[in-house]
């Protein structure tokens, strides 16, 4: 999936990023609007455009469902694939 690039940083649209994390586009706006136990996702609002760093597929933490969240932390690699925390 090729990102959009802006200068020197490449970014997803909502429906890219969607794709690789396999979730629904209205999962990646609340991400963005009220994120998870840990933190908002990061984004660049350009124009109408909501623009997601693509840097944030690797590092966003995200959470299994639950009453510790911040116990069940995982990521995505690169290519989208879910990564486990060592934490």
């Amino acid at each position: 999936m090729k990102p959009i690039m802006i200068g020197d940083k490449s970014y997803y649209t909502i429906q890219q990023m969607s794709l690789l994390i396999k979730k629904t586009d209205q999962t990646v706006y609340s991400l963005i609007k009220r994120g998870n136990a840990i933190r908002k996702m990061k984004n660049l609002k350009l124009m109408n455009r909501i623009l997601i760093p693509c840097s944030e597929l690797i590092q966003f933490p995200f959470t299994y469902p639950g009453t510790n969240a911040k116990n069940n932390i995982y990521h995505y690699n690169a290519q989208g694939k879910i990564v486990e925390s060592s934490s």
